[in-house]
C-alpha cells in the first residue's frame, strides 16, 4: 500500500502532498473559482482521461518497484566506472571548492534539467519514442496526476537517464576532486528541484494560468507547459524548468493566450489502460489498431499536438 502512496509521501515527487497543498493554494488565489468553479474543477478528476491517469500511477508504481534498484544501483555502477576510466588519465588532485556543495547542487541541477530536456526532444522527435510518448500527450484535461500519466517503457527510459547522469556526475566530481560530492537538500530531496516542485511544479498540469512574463525567456512557466500540451501547438517548450535549451533549439514559445483543448487529434491508443499499455507496443512492431495515428512530418515524429512531461519525469 505504501508503494502505491509513495507519490504523495514521497518528499522527492512532484505530486507530494506538501506540494499539492501549495499548488491547490496557488490556484485559488489566482483563480478565486466560486463553488461552481470548484465543483467544476473536482469533476475533471472523474473524466475518462483522468481516470486513466491514475491507473497509470498505480501501473508505474508497480514499475518503480521492479527497476528502482537497478537505476539507483545503476548510477553507482556509473559512477565507479567513470572513476575507474579516468584515474587512467591520472588525478588533478585540485583543492576542494568553497561552497562545494551548493557548486554541485546547481552543476547537478542543470545536468538533469539539460538531461530532461534532451531525452524529451527524442520523444518528439524519434518516431519509435513517439510512440509511447503519446500516451502522456493524449489526455484531453489536464490535472497534476497527469504527470504520471506515463507509459512504462517511457517510464524507464527516463529512470536510467537519470542513473547515467547522476552517475556520470558525481564519477567526474569525485576524480576531480578526490571528494564524494554532496548535495544540499530539503527533507532528503535536491533542494533546487524541490522548491521548484514545490512552488509551481503541478501548476504545469493544470488548468490554472500562470505566466512569468519577460521571464519566461529564462524560467519555463505553468502557462508554456500547458501550451506544450496544446492541441494546436506543434512541439514547443519541451524543457522543464530551464528556458535556455528550448531558445537553443528554436521551440521555446512564450504564453499568449490560454489554449481552449488539450491532446491529441489522433491518438494511437484510447482512454483505457489496457489500450494504452498495449497499442503502443503492437505498433512499434508495425501492427497499429488506430493506423495513421502518427503522422511522422518535416521534424520527425510530428503530431498535431504537443508535448508535456518533464519531468520527468519526466521532469
Amino acid at each position: 500500500m505504501l508503494t502505491l502512496l509513495q507519490p504523495f509521501l514521497d518528499p522527492g515527487s512532484r505530486t507530494y502532498f506538501a506540494a499539492l497543498l501549495v499548488s491547490g493554494a496557488l490556484a485559488l488565489l489566482l483563480t478565486r473559482p466560486g463553488w461552481t468553479g470548484l465543483r467544476a474543477a473536482a469533476a475533471a478528476f472523474l473524466t475518462p482521461s483522468s481516470r486513466l491517469d491514475v491507473q497509470l500511477l498505480l501501473a508505474r508504481q508497480l514499475v518503480r518497484l521492479a527497476f528502482l534498484g537497478p537505476t539507483v544501483g545503476g548510477a553507482w555502477w556509473v559512477a565507479n566506472r567513470v572513476v575507474g576510466a579516468l584515474d587512467m588519465l591520472g588525478r588533478p588532485a585540485l583543492p576542494a571548492l568553497p561552497l562545494a556543495g551548493l557548486a554541485y547542487t546547481i552543476v547537478l541541477f542543470v545536468l538533469w534539467d539539460a538531461s530532461r530536456f534532451a531525452s524529451h526532444w527524442l520523444m518528439h522527435r524519434v518516431p519509435a519514442l513517439w510512440t509511447f510518448h503519446q500516451v502522456h500527450h493524449s489526455a484531453t484535461n489536464l490535472t497534476p496526476l497527469t504527470f504520471h500519466r506515463v507509459h512504462p517503457v517511457e517510464s524507464v527510459v527516463y529512470a536510467l537517464r537519470g542513473a547515467l547522469v547522476t552517475g556520470v556526475a558525481a564519477g567526474v566530481w569525485f576524480w576531480v576532486f578526490g571528494t564524494s560530492p554532496e548535495v544540499l537538500t530539503v527533507l532528503g530531496v535536491h533542494a533546487v528541484g524541490w522548491t521548484a516542485n514545490l512552488v509551481t511544479g503541478n501548476l504545469r498540469h493544470s488548468h490554472v494560468w500562470l505566466s512569468f512574463g519577460p521571464v519566461e525567456r529564462w524560467l519555463l512557466s505553468p502557462a508554456q507547459h500547458q501550451l506544450h500540451h496544446a492541441l494546436d501547438h506543434d512541439h514547443v517548450n519541451l524543457g522543464t524548468w530551464l528556458a535556455c535549451w528550448d531558445r537553443m533549439a528554436g521551440t521555446l514559445e512564450l504564453a499568449g493566450s490560454q489554449p481552449t483543448t488539450y491532446g491529441l487529434r489522433h491518438a494511437n491508443h484510447t482512454h483505457d489502460l489496457l489500450s494504452a499499455w498495449m497499442d503502443p507496443v503492437l505498433a512499434t512492431i508495425g501492427w497499429n489498431p488506430r493506423a495513421g495515428a502518427v503522422s511522422v512530418g518535416s521534424g520527425g515524429a510530428g503530431v498535431v499536438d504537443d508535448d508535456g512531461n518533464g519531468d520527468g519525469g519526466r521532469c
